[in-house]
């Protein structure tokens, strides 16, 4: 408390503080006939309450008129609102919660995580800023209809989190800086015709339901590109067209246009180009932290394009390939039931680079502290990634996941070689393939058939059983059972001679 000015800031919440003068002080004023826990938080230059329980609309207006001079209110959170007041009946309604704010002619701003309010806030006191980090309650999916939000042009908020939330669409506001949008309905046929934030430094897109056609997300990335203070760049599950981030690239770089990017993450985009990453990874290469790659684009071509480019990435730290989505891990819908919702039609496939490609991963990001490769079948020997110029010093967190053909021996080096390595997650690693597949030309556990993965033909001696077995090799229909393992020793060493066989063939084709 400050007795000069006669302001506080009172703070209700879940805690008691032992205060038993400050308490009824605060109670007196207030004239509560309900229970409520207080907590009460003094600050000298403060002129706020934060409210969180117990509220109706009589006794909240209340407590208002008791302080006209409030500035900022936190924590409005109420568990549920009445949309309409109903004669005869004392709630906590939207109308009553206006009436108290309406009485505050100083009000600054208010905080508060209520989609409805937050909309009637924005519509009716359009002065006032919305604090903090919105964050809407109850985000799902599939998506509640209920939850809608219609955000007006120039709207004053700075941080919009919307989870599971129908959305007619993304307008233009100026003083926004981070958008996180995850399970939202864009319901407009052009939900970003008018799309624009000056001042974003941080963008989520994950798994939304939006516009089909490609063409809908060209005012997207070109909005993107305005915001020049853009840190964080997450796209997942966005048809955007393919070439189009590049084209955006080449024609904003010059302004400022994604330069300060640290995080970039590409995840399902189905339409995404191999050029699409590579313009974002070279314009942002000086502040560059963290790259996540989705399973299309983790391939030699990508990062032997950036060893030609001869860039440094003083910062980079992170790189994550085969990226896929927690989501779409967990998530026990098909790929048709996700397109049913709204989502794009995206079926990943693993990761095609090969040793080759990750020895240019680490002449390209040599300062590297934490790698995670995911489903990527075609890598075999870790001992080869390594080169005498470059020999990831500072790796210290190595995940590897589903990379079922990298023998173990060359892994046993290649850890060796690593000499600030401290963690290393292994999951679903150096299975054997079952028996028969040796014979077929199949990757063990990945479900589909490749010509690189672990064994090549047995019969090097006979064309035809060659030609065969690579047309086996190409089919994407055949599943295995991951769980059986040869008991022959005379096989494990047919299969180990198989592997030599097949990195020959990997470097030849890398060499092409």
């Amino acid at each position: 408390v400050n007795p000069r000015r006669g302001c506080f800031h009172v703070t209700l919440m879940r805690e008691t503080y032992t205060k038993p003068n400050l308490y009824c002080h605060v109670k007196r004023a207030i004239y509560l006939a309900f229970p409520l826990q207080l907590g009460v938080c003094c600050h000298t230059n403060a002129k706020s309450v934060v409210v969180i329980l117990g509220f109706t609309d009589s006794s909240f207006l209340t407590l208002l008129r008791k302080m006209p001079d409030i500035e900022q209110l936190y924590g409005l959170h109420p568990r549920y609102l009445e949309r309409r007041r109903v004669r005869g009946h004392e709630a906590f309604s939207i109308p009553g919660v206006l009436e108290a704010l309406q009485a505050c002619p100083n009000l600054l701003g208010v905080e508060t995580s209520h989609l409805e309010l937050v909309e009637a806030i924005w519509t009716y006191m359009p002065q006032v800023h919305i604090l903090g980090k919105f964050r809407n309650r109850n985000g799902a999916f599939p998506i509640p209809p209920e939850n809608k939000l219609k955000i007006p042009i120039g709207a004053k908020i700075q941080t919009l989190h919307l989870v599971g939330v129908n959305v007619p669409e993304i307008p233009c506001i100026p003083m926004l800086r981070h958008l996180y949008l995850k399970w939202v309905r864009l319901t407009k046929p052009q939900p970003f015709k008018d799309f624009l934030c000056i001042s974003l430094r941080a963008f989520v897109m994950r798994n939304c339901a939006g516009p089909t056609n490609s063409l809908k997300y060209v005012p997207l990335v070109t909005g993107l590109a305005s915001a020049r203070n853009l840190e964080h760049l997450e796209l997942v599950r966005v048809p955007f067209l393919g070439g189009l981030i590049q084209h955006v690239v080449e024609d904003s770089w010059r302004s400022g246009g994604f330069r300060n990017l640290h995080t970039i993450v590409l995840g399902a985009c189905k339409n995404a180009l191999e050029v699409d990453l590579g313009y974002l990874i070279i314009t942002a290469a000086r502040r560059l932290h963290e790259v996540r790659i989705q399973p299309s684009l983790t391939k030699d071509g990508v990062f032997s394009a950036l060893k030609m480019a001869e860039l440094e990435f003083p910062q980079f730290e992170t790189l994550h390939l085969g990226y896929v989505d927690e989501f779409l891990l967990q998530c026990k819908m098909t790929n048709g039931d996700l397109v049913k919702y709204g989502l794009a039609d995206v079926v990943e496939n693993p990761g095609i680079i090969t040793d080759i490609g990750m020895k240019a991963v680490n002449e390209v990001f040599s300062c590297i502290k934490y790698l995670v490769i995911y489903n990527c079948p075609h890598l075999h020997n870790p001992n080869n990634w390594i080169t005498d110029h470059s020999r990831w010093t500072r790796l210290v967190d190595l995940t590897l996941v589903r990379c079922h053909a990298i023998k173990l021996d060359s892994f046993s080096q290649f850890i060796e070689l690593l000499p600030s390595l401290e963690f290393i997650s292994l999951d679903q690693m150096f299975r054997e393939p079952p028996k028969g597949c040796a014979r077929v030309g199949l990757s063990a556990g990945t479900g589909i058939g490749v010509s690189s993965a672990l064994v090549s033909n047995q019969n090097s001696n006979n064309d035809n059983d060659n030609n065969n077995n690579h047309q086996n090799n190409n089919n994407p229909n055949i599943h295995h059972n991951n769980h059986q393992h040869p008991n022959d020793q005379n096989e494990e060493n047919e299969l180990r001679q198989d592997g030599q066989v097949e990195e020959q063939q990997i470097a030849a084709e890398g060499n092409f």
